[in-house]
């Protein structure tokens, strides 16, 4: 059984043939703890655009670096999930 789940989705909501990536952050008991979206702020379709600040790296704070850790993974799903 996970302790963590993840669930990502992507979907092209506004046109730019760039996917918006929804991360799903779920505890073990399935219950969902925290969701944000990704997504890129210019047409170059590169992601930089973080909608819910959260703690990813879980050290107590919402700053950059947690950012960077979701924008990280967005890439990596839409590149896997295109």
């Amino acid at each position: 059984m996970a302790v963590k789940e993840i669930r990502i989705s992507i979907e092209d909501f506004n046109n730019d043939k760039v996917p918006e990536v929804l991360l799903e952050f779920y505890d073990k008991k399935k219950e969902l703890e925290f969701s944000t979206s990704v997504s890129a702020s210019k047409k170059k379709g590169v992601y930089d655009k973080v909608d819910v600040k959260g703690d990813a790296d879980g050290d107590g704070d919402f700053d950059p670096a947690d950012d960077k850790k979701f924008i990280r993974l967005a890439a990596a799903a839409a590149e896997m999930l295109k």
